[in-house]
């Protein structure tokens, strides 16, 4: 994990949260065009104008293409603050590194605000659509924790590190979430953890640390299904405060009436 910071300084910074774009060359994912869904999005978001960071938190592409992150590109770059990203299950790791890195975009990995630290880790295993935190960057936790002790902290990844009591998404999950809350434990300032992957809104307690999933922007998955199962609630975004305390203010805001439904395809996404 690159050490390289990002120094903010925002008192109670203001993000957002963008998940689960699944931008390709065709714009189709199960009957959702990915490029307007995302646009609609985007569109609501824009009534938020104090915003500090944007974090993209993987699957940015589909298809692992060219044009998925170039897209991405020209949706961002020319915003008035940064946009972070991470990497997916479906993600491209070294076309991320090569294509989101113009204007606004950073790969940077830590950001440090007045009172917190966001720590935006990669949990993909290549090939495969579950996830894992290697032990570089649980020991990059602990060592970032040390450094500025007083600082809050956000881990941030793509694959949801607890159960959603949904078997099919359970099997796609953090295969080692309980190595990496072993480490958590033993680090009081982390106070949240972000993630995306599960395409639907979460916020819970666990351990003692708030768990929090944002929406997708395209296609949502159905809560606590057993079997494959895609939703009909509309696409997208979290929008959070970071408070000085620990605390974090959050809410999901999703487009309205209802002009993105899904297509069901039993194969999956």
């Amino acid at each position: 994990m690159s050490q390289d910071m990002l120094s903010l300084g925002m008192v109670n910074p203001q993000l957002l949260q963008f998940s689960d774009l699944h931008l390709s060359k065709d714009e189709q994912l199960m009957g959702i065009n990915c490029d307007e869904s995302f646009a609609a999005v985007k569109a609501l978001a824009a009534q938020f104008h104090d915003i500090d960071l944007t974090l993209l938190t993987g699957d940015i592409s589909q298809d692992n293409s060219e044009t998925s992150y170039q897209k991405c590109c020209e949706v961002f770059r020319y915003q008035k603050h940064p946009v972070a990203w991470i990497t997916g299950n479906h993600d491209d790791v070294s076309m991320q590194n090569e294509l989101l890195c113009e204007g606004a975009i950073t790969p940077t990995k830590r950001i440090l605000f007045k009172h917190w630290q966001l720590l935006l880790l990669n949990s993909q295993i290549e090939g495969q659509v579950c996830g894992a935190i290697k032990n570089q960057e649980l020991e990059f936790i602990a060592s970032a924790a040390a450094e500025y002790p007083k600082h809050h902290i956000m881990l941030v990844m793509h694959h949801h590190p607890v159960a959603m009591e949904s078997a099919w998404i359970d099997k796609h999950c953090l295969k080692n979430s309980d190595e990496l809350w072993q480490v958590v434990g033993g680090i009081p300032q982390v106070k949240s953890v972000m993630f995306g992957h599960v395409h639907q809104e979460v916020d819970i307690v666990h351990n003692n640390v708030r768990v929090l999933g944002a929406p997708s922007t395209s296609v949502q998955f159905t809560p606590k299904q057993d079997e494959f199962s895609v939703d009909n609630l509309q696409p997208g975004f979290r929008h959070l405060e970071l408070l000085a305390n620990g605390t974090i203010k959050t809410r999901v805001y999703r487009v309205d009436a209802d002009k993105f439904i899904p297509v069901f395809d039993p194969s999956g996404y």
